[in-house]
């Protein structure tokens, strides 16, 4: 009975102890190591940009696709609702990405 104790208490010690020392610093490389770095408001605007653009991205893909069946029925002589709403927003989307990449500097 006080062993299955004993091995209980080491066991719970042993498995709060473990995540503590995957959390180390990394001996080797201690330079590495910053305090917590403040990212400064343009780096946030360059965050924020880009993370819109690839959800602009994503969008204009998932439209391409859709008018493409919508395009697929127009030949069957059926014309959807949302079709032309669909080609407007795409066209929007479209100038936005454009836009947005002409602003980016290329590699040389």
């Amino acid at each position: 009975m006080r062993s299955s104790r004993c091995f209980r208490l080491a066991l719970g010690v042993l498995l709060l102890a473990a995540p503590l020392s995957s959390q180390s610093v990394n001996p080797m490389h201690p330079q590495e190591i910053e305090a917590q770095k403040h990212s400064s408001p343009e780096d946030l605007r360059a965050r924020a940009a880009n993370l819109q653009l690839q959800k602009d991205v994503k969008e204009l893909a998932g439209l391409c696709a859709s008018v493409s069946n919508d395009m697929d029925h127009v030949n069957q002589g059926l014309l959807s609702k949302d079709a032309l709403e669909k080609l407007k927003r795409m066209e929007k989307l479209s100038k936005r990405v454009r836009e947005e990449l002409a602003q980016t500097p290329t590699a040389p």
